[in-house]
This record gives C-alpha cells, sequence and structure tokens, in this order.
C-alpha cells in the first residue's frame, strides 16, 4: 500500500474512534436529560395534587 494510502486509513481509523468517543458522550448526556426530565415531571404531578388538594375545600363548603 502506498504512503498516501496508508496515512489516509490511518486518518479514517482515527476519525472512526472519535466519533466513537462522541456518540457515547452524546449517550451519556441524553441518559442525564432524561433522568432530569423526569424529575421535573414529578415536580409538575406534584403541584397538580398541591392545586387540587387546595380546590377541593371550596367544593365541599359551597
Amino acid at each position: 500500500m502506498s504512503d498516501a494510502g496508508e496515512k489516509a486509513l490511518n486518518e479514517v481509523n482515527a476519525h472512526e474512534r472519535e466519533c466513537a468517543l462522541r456518540y457515547e458522550r452524546i449517550e451519556e448526556r441524553l441518559a442525564e436529560g432524561s433522568a432530569k426530565f423526569k424529575h421535573l415531571e414529578n415536580l409538575i404531578y406534584g403541584l397538580y395534587a398541591l392545586i387540587l388538594a387546595a380546590a377541593l375545600p371550596q367544593f365541599f363548603m359551597g
């Protein structure tokens, strides 16, 4: 194989390794974001329950 061919092959291999690391990090960040959104979703459900609990006594008193 010529020097140019070997150099190109080495560059492609290096590029593939770098992309694999980048995609792994992207997957980690997506998982972290998913956990944060799940937490926010639980907080919103808690707010719904609080609003309903605050509104219910008006229905029974009035």
